[in-house]
């Protein structure tokens, strides 16, 4: 197996989107995973991406809320996705990621009200992408960025209430730290309805920085089989996880961290044989 491995543009902060992919080609994956920013002109960043020998392997949403109770704020959240898919498309992307809004760690105070329009805005999005043929991969977050689909579990039934093909889970090492009891487990009970697997140790910095069991996770993606791209998703030490910036040298640490997970991986992965 050829595995992709790829990291989260957005985590560089607010340098020039050519430099982030030149650094990305510096660290050594295969691809990124790029931000849905529509006003982007999706020619150039292909062209952009393509001249650093890199793939666009998913694509990170804006912050909207598909399952709002205020019909307005639903539509606009549900369109963005709908344009998303038809920018994707011209990118040459075949991924999307989902998600609930980050940040909205409550719901209408009616849990089945939320779910019931979580699933229409999911059905209403992957209508679309059944017919580009881009794959929708929800994003299981932790209690602390949102209320809704917080375990591979939830996914699932996610996943089950939408009936679509098209629609995959994305489990993040980093999020099962802090909601899932057997973060293998969850992985494994995912099995081919995984559509891509973020890493990062359990304070979200190197492997080897927390105390996530990452060695064992790999070895359960292996188990299931999984053949989809391992993308890194790190930040620097420090306050406020919802930014990339974290001091005069973030970027500088962040890069060790992503050269030293990406030859972990590796290792990981692919162990030496010794003779």
């Amino acid at each position: 197996m050829n595995r992709e491995y790829g990291l989260c543009l957005w985590t560089f902060g607010d340098i020039p989107l050519e430099e982030k992919c030149k650094v990305a080609k510096e660290i050594g994956v295969d691809g990124v995973e790029v931000q849905g920013d529509l006003t982007q002109d999706p020619d150039e960043l292909a062209s952009l991406v393509s001249k650093y020998g890199l793939k666009v392997l998913s694509v990170t949403p804006d912050n909207v809320d598909i399952s709002s109770i205020n019909g307005d704020i639903r539509q606009k959240a549900v369109q963005y996705f709908l344009d998303l898919l038809d920018w994707a498309r011209k990118l040459g992307a075949n991924r999307i990621c989902l998600h609930g809004k980050v940040g909205k760690i409550t719901g209408c105070g009616d849990i089945s009200k939320d779910w019931k329009l979580l699933i229409e805005s999911s059905k209403t999005i992957l209508e679309k992408a059944e017919a580009l043929h881009i794959e929708v991969v929800f994003e299981v977050l932790n209690r602390y960025e949102n209320h809704q689909i917080v375990t591979g579990h939830e996914a699932l039934k996610l996943i089950d209430a939408v009936n679509s093909p098209y629609l995959l889970v994305l489990l993040d090492a980093y999020h099962m730290n802090i909601e899932e009891a057997d973060p293998s487990e969850a992985l494994r009970k995912a099995g081919n309805k995984l559509g891509v697997y973020h890493v990062a140790d359990s304070n979200r910095q190197a492997i080897g920085n927390g105390h996530s069991n990452i060695k064992g996770q790999i070895k359960t993606l292996q188990e299931i089989n999984y053949t989809g791209p391992i993308i890194m998703e790190m930040t620097a030490e420090g306050p406020n996880p919802f930014t990339a910036v974290k001091g005069e040298n973030y970027l500088q640490v962040l890069i060790y961290y992503y050269k030293k997970s990406l030859f972990k991986l590796k290792e990981l992965e692919y162990p030496k044989i010794e003779i």
